[in-house]
Order: C-alpha cells, then sequence, then structure tokens
C-alpha cells in the first residue's frame, strides 16, 4: 500500500470516529432537550466516548471540548455563560481532561473561558434563594487546572501560571493566586518550569492592575519560554483581553498538545 494510500485510510478512520463521536454527545444532549436553553446536558462516559473515538484519547479530548464551546449557539441564538449550567459545564471539561490528559485544550477553557463567567453566575446565585447551597463553579474550574498541573507539571505548568491570574484579576481570590504561584515555586526542577513562572508571585501578581499583570504574563510567555510561537501568544492575548471568546485555537497548535 502506498504512503499516500494510508494517509487516506488514516483520515477516513478520523473522520468516521469524529461522526461517531459527535453522535453519541449528540445522543446525550437529546436525551436531555428540557435543559438545552441552559445546560449542554451530562457529559457522555468516558467509556463511550473512547468507543465512539476509537481510543483515539486526542479526537476524543478534542470533541468533547469543542462540542461545549458549541452548546450556547443554540438555533443561532448565543447564551450568554452567566446564564449556563455552570456544574454541567465543569462536568464537560472535567471530561475532556480526564480522557486526554495530555491536552492542555480543556484546561485553557477552563481559565479563559469560563472560569471569569462562573464566577459571574456564582456571585448571582447568592442572591438567589432557590440558589443557595450549590457548590461555586468558578473554583472547581481553577482546581481542575491545579489537579492537571500536579499530575504533570512539565506539560501543564503554564496553564496553571494562568489560573493564578485568573484567580488574582478574575475572581478576586488572592488566597488561591498565591497558592497556586507556591505550587509552581515548589515543583520539581524537572518540570522545567521558567524562572519568571517560578516567581509569579512578584513577576505578574504583585501589578497594581489586570493590564499590567497581562503584559507580564505575556512577556513572560514571549521572551522567557521555550518553544512558544508568536502566533500562540497572540492567541492568548486575545483570549485575555476578551474572555468567552473563541481565538481559533486548534487541537493541532502548540497549545494544545
Amino acid at each position: 500500500m502506498s504512503s499516500s494510500q494510508s494517509l487516506r485510510q488514516h483520515a477516513l478512520v478520523w473522520a468516521f470516529a469524529a461522526l461517531l463521536i459527535l453522535q453519541a454527545v449528540w445522543s446525550t444532549r437529546l436525551a436531555n432537550e428540557s435543559a438545552l436553553e441552559s445546560s449542554p446536558g451530562s457529559a457522555p462516559g468516558i467509556w463511550a466516548l473512547r468507543l465512539a473515538s476509537l481510543d483515539e484519547p486526542a479526537l476524543a479530548g478534542y470533541a468533547t471540548s469543542l462540542y461545549l464551546q458549541g452548546f450556547d449557539a443554540q438555533a443561532g441564538a448565543l447564551l450568554s455563560l452567566r446564564l449556563a449550567d455552570a456544574a454541567a459545564i465543569c462536568q464537560w471539561l472535567e471530561r475532556a481532561y480526564e480522557i486526554n490528559p495530555r491536552s492542555g485544550y480543556a484546561l485553557m477553557l477552563a481559565a479563559f473561558d469560563y472560569a471569569k463567567p462562573a464566577h459571574m453566575h456564582d456571585e448571582a446565585a447568592k442572591a438567589d434563594p432557590a440558589a443557595r447551597g450549590e457548590p461555586a463553579a468558578a473554583p472547581r474550574l481553577l482546581d481542575l487546572v491545579e489537579r492537571a498541573f500536579l499530575d504533570d507539571p512539565a506539560r501543564h505548568w503554564r496553564w496553571l501560571a494562568h489560573a493564578s491570574y485568573v484567580a488574582r484579576y478574575g475572581l478576586h481570590d488572592d488566597e488561591r493566586a498565591l497558592r497556586y504561584a507556591r505550587l509552581l515555586q515548589q515543583a520539581p526542577l524537572a518540570a522545567a518550569i521558567p524562572r519568571w513562572a517560578r516567581e509569579l508571585d512578584s513577576f505578574v501578581l504583585n501589578r497594581p492592575d489586570a493590564g499590567q499583570a497581562q503584559s507580564a504574563l505575556l512577556g513572560g510567555l514571549a521572551f522567557g519560554t521555550q518553544g512558544i510561537e508568536a502566533k500562540e501568544i497572540d492567541r492568548l492575548a486575545a483570549r485575555l483581553a476578551n474572555p468567552g471568546a473563541s481565538s481559533g485555537a486548534g487541537p493541532g497548535s502548540q497549545l494544545t498538545k
């Protein structure tokens, strides 16, 4: 078999797997049709995702994250993330990470797209008697990033640095931000975390406002981190400037590997 035929066969397998996994998540959504306007529904089980993706974790994790990103555009109408089912969003991101822990895509979504809107949801819930007692969603999202870092500091340290920034300037949770900074500082040397990230508390978190902190964070990534491309810095800058907006990072980008 020629190499071109082999590539075509591989592409067909991935396309077929994508159709299977999208069918699986869509079936889950239809099963919870009454909640379509505010919730993506319950995330599919990990074994169902593995089966639907032909045991391709990269495809399963990305498809799960991609589906979640699109659920707020229902019938052509955008749903404010502040009104969305925050607990379900957390579950989908946790499932996306669980099935492909090598990828940072779900962690990027948790820190950049969903944490701040989830915080607004949490604040609104405090004034709603019907929502009292619900666990806060924003800390749960950032805790996912923390767990990923503890599992693999070398692969996920940059997402914990972002989570620390979001905790400090988005959630105004200084204690959480400093805890993440300490984890970076105390990480094993083998994790190869750059000096600026290990000194995040002084390099980023002591800035008087979010704008200066954002510049310091992007500067550290651009000039103090090996192997990151300029286009990835541009994508991160877009997400920092406009949380919740998609910047086009896909499964082939450096940020998702």
